[in-house]
């Protein structure tokens, strides 16, 4: 009797602990916010539902085999198989997508943030990030795969890269993150060192920029957005490292606390290269013979890192955000040749940046019908500038004997030596308030004021010092619109105006007759546009977009940056008529057929007063008001996706017509010609492929090849020689896989990417030769 009590003691316990399983996960949308969803275990009677941040747990499930089925209303329904054996914690978290109901061949689902933006008046297109962050290409490749735009660069990681649409160019582009100009948020080095981890999508307005922004811009506008908050804790790592040296990492974390509203968010990246890629160059043999050779470049490093932290409240009564935002950058470059690379290279010459700063931003809606959006902000800019050696250096990173002492200063003996270091505080705002009149109507207001100080020192300087000069730049932009929608959203109308004022000051003191030279200059500018849409069918849409757009001069265009680019501050703003006449073709949303999207874009830009970048083989680059200018082009954009998904393809073609339309002046001589630098033809092009449940039931390998052309064009203007320097046609090819998987709710992606994979030799800016072939391997993960 003793023996059955002891038995029985000793396997009720160990029965009772082997069916103690306990599930539990979180459910969410596509984007990552949580959903209030149904979890049913089919054919048993056990079921549950997730709390308001998405998660869900059940206990004291037996062992055994089991469907469980996860529903929420408007998402489709996921049923998974799962298997529990003496599991004392089992994780699965589950993604709903919208859900899409056929209605007599009507199609019904939620629009995302891309086709909200896409199918609004708005001159936009929106790429969505969710794909280019597995893939080792940064920020500026990715751009450059959309129709109507350039990215051209003067190196690797780093270097000089300037953003071109539809013909328009660098300064005349201005870029945001979340609505706030880049150069205010830290990123002062360009577009590619942005982390394609810190961004959601991108919105590329063309030619005609809506008021919210509260800026001047000629030709277009491109916003990046950030990932939104989600419930609980969430966030994403990444680094990868490739050719060259190259290693790049980045990571995001977010908080919130849907309770109580609190949320915090940090960031960071670090990105270092060497840039050592091989180059063709003239040298001089040992009897001073010219011959081309090929050589890996040097002193090209680069090397940047920066964090960001904000926190604050959301979703509250009172605020739907208040926050407080810091950031950090730093970022540490090598210079080795001039903006031509012709001549000597450097061996010494270095460029320093750093900046921080704080953004306050305020939303609330007011019942339903007002919304109040005010952002705050102070930047500190420092930029440091070397240029100190004694010695010359030839392309093969050597030190030319007997240059040692000669002259101090590689790049210029006009010039001289250089430890020049220049500061800027910038102080910026916009608010913007919006009236919803009613279902049919709606009023916005813009105001930006934008205030900034530069000055500066050249330490190796004890006299007259052009570099500490104080200038100061007050700009602030106004605007309006008033919003139609009509025909049961069919039609939809927004008319704008904005108004633009600029005052500069400076005060220059000549230290050898103890003057002081003060300029002062302000200019007033009105400006209007609108943006049309029409939807006549689900399949079938047109825009018409129009815009009398100001660019106002820039600090660095008009002060100078105190390293390669001299001020002019009698800079007139440049002027521009752009028009945009887009046509929209899709399929039928249907999920028993392909879909594909087809898209055309007729467009003009008519400048005056252009202002263009003239370089020199020195540091005496500036910039400059030199003639009227139009462009005129056709963009085509086309993508197709099979039934089942797993084939895709997308393409696009751009050809514009930019040419010079001065009648007097200085390139009067060249009317006619295309206006020099410029690409003219170019087309992107890419296929993916993927294998689902490879290894395992939530794993997919992904195989993508996306290549570009760009056809040949001329370096200078094409009637000023007979033979004039043309950049050959040139066509580049990468090739990578992407395998994703899924541990317990960690989502992991890891691909590997040749780049350039033909090893085609690139060229941009002045003939400036682009990396060749690289290999690439990339690690990203998401919880």
């Amino acid at each position: 009797m003793k023996l059955k009590i002891v038995l029985l003691l000793v396997f009720i316990p160990s029965t009772f602990m082997m069916a103690q399983n306990t599930l539990s996960g979180k459910v969410t949308d596509e984007n990552g916010n949580p959903i209030k969803a149904h979890i049913r275990f089919l054919n048993t009677p056990i079921n549950t539902s997730t709390n308001a941040s998405g998660v869900y747990h059940i206990e004291n499930l037996a062992n055994g085999s089991y469907t469980i089925e996860v529903s929420s209303k408007g998402y489709s329904t996921k049923k998974q198989a799962i298997l529990l054996e003496n599991s004392l914690n089992t994780s699965i978290n589950t993604t709903l997508e919208k859900e899409v109901q056929q209605l007599n061949d009507v199609l019904i689902t939620h629009a995302s943030e891309k086709q909200k933006k896409e199918t609004s008046a708005q001159a936009v297109s929106v790429i969505e990030m969710r794909e280019a962050k597995f893939k080792t290409a940064d920020l500026g490749d990715v751009l450059a795969q959309t129709q109507g735009i350039s990215i051209r660069r003067s190196g690797g990681i780093g270097s000089k890269t300037n953003f071109s649409m539809n013909g328009l160019t660098g300064n005349q582009i201005r870029f945001f993150i979340d609505g706030i100009p880049l150069e205010y948020r830290g990123f002062n080095f360009g577009i590619a060192t942005i982390p394609l981890n810190l961004i959601d999508r991108v919105e590329v307005y063309k030619g005609v920029v809506p008021i919210e922004f509260g800026a001047d811009a000629l030709g277009g506008a491109v916003n990046l957005v950030t990932p939104k908050i989600k419930s609980g804790f969430s966030g994403s790592f990444s680094t990868q490292a490739g050719s060259f040296g190259t290693y790049r990492t980045s990571i995001l974390l977010n908080n919130y606390n849907e309770k109580t509203g609190f949320f915090i968010k940090g960031g960071g990246f670090y990105d270092t290269s060497k840039n050592n890629y091989k180059v063709d160059v003239d040298v001089a043999d040992d009897v001073g013979k010219i011959k081309n050779v090929t050589v890996p470049r040097f002193h090209d490093a680069y090397k940047g890192y920066g964090m960001q932290l904000t926190t604050g409240v959301k979703d509250r009564v009172w605020a739907k955000e208040l926050s407080i935002e810091g950031f950090y950058t730093n970022y540490t470059k090598e210079i080795q040749h001039n903006q031509l690379m012709v001549g000597i290279p450097y061996g010494e010459v270095m460029t320093y940046r750093k900046s921080a700063g704080s953004v306050l931003t305020y939303r609330n809606e007011f019942g339903e019908k007002f919304l109040l959006d005010v952002i705050s902000g102070y930047n500190y800019r420092e930029r440091q500038f070397t240029d100190v050696s004694d010695f010359v250096y030839n392309w093969y990173g050597e030190r030319i004997p007997g240059s040692e002492g000669n002259v101090r200063g590689e790049i210029s003996e006009s010039n001289g030596p250089s430890d020049t270091y220049t500061w800027n505080n910038d102080i910026f705002s916009r608010l913007k308030a919006s009236w919803k009149i009613n279902e049919q109507y709606a009023l916005s207001f813009t105001s930006a004021p934008t205030y900034s100080r530069q000055t500066g020192d050249d330490r190796l300087i004890t006299g007259y010092d052009p570099a500490s000069a104080k200038r100061d730049l007050f700009t602030w932009v106004n605007g309006a619109d008033f919003k139609i929608n009509a025909f049961n959203e069919k039609l939809e109308n927004v008319f704008f105006i904005k108004n633009y004022w600029q005052k500069v000051n400076s005060e220059e003191k000549i230290p050898s007759n103890n003057t002081l030279i003060k300029e002062a200059r302000n200019v007033n500018y009105f400006g209007f546009g609108n943006g049309f849409r029409f939807e006549f069918t689900k399949q079938f849409s047109t825009k018409l977009t129009y815009e009398y757009a100001t660019r106002l001069p820039q600090t660095d265009e008009l002060f100078g940056d105190g390293q390669f680019i001299q001020g002019n501050i009698n800079l007139k703003p440049e002027r521009s008529h752009n028009a945009n006449f887009e046509l929209f073709f899709k399929s039928k949303a249907n999920y028993e057929a392909s879909n594909w999207q087809l898209q055309t874009n007729v467009f003009l830009r008519k400048i005056d007063n252009q202002i263009l970048f003239v370089p020199s083989v020195d540091r005496s680059n500036i910039y400059q008001n030199v003639f009227e200018a139009t462009s005129t082009g056709f963009e085509v954009s086309g993508n197709w996706t099979s039934k089942n998904e797993r084939l895709s393809f997308h393409a696009n073609s751009t050809y514009q017509h930019f040419y010079n339309d001065s009648k007097e002046g200085i390139f009067a001589a060249y009317k006619g010609d295309r206006v020099p630098n410029q690409p003219y033809f170019f087309a992107n092009g890419g296929i993916n492929y993927s294998f689902h449940n490879t290894i395992g039931k939530v794993a997919k390998l992904t195989l993508f090849i996306d290549a570009r052309y760009v056809h040949e064009f001329f370096r200078s203007w094409e009637s000023a020689s007979v033979n004039p320097f043309v950049i050959p046609s040139q066509q580049t090819f990468d090739f990578g896989t992407t395998y994703h998987n899924n541990i317990k709710g960690l989502k992991y992606a890891l691909t590997a990417e040749i780049q350039n994979l033909s090893n085609e030799k690139n060229y941009d800016f002045f003939g400036v030769q682009k990396p060749g072939r690289s290999l690439n391997i990339k690690l990203v993960t998401q919880f």
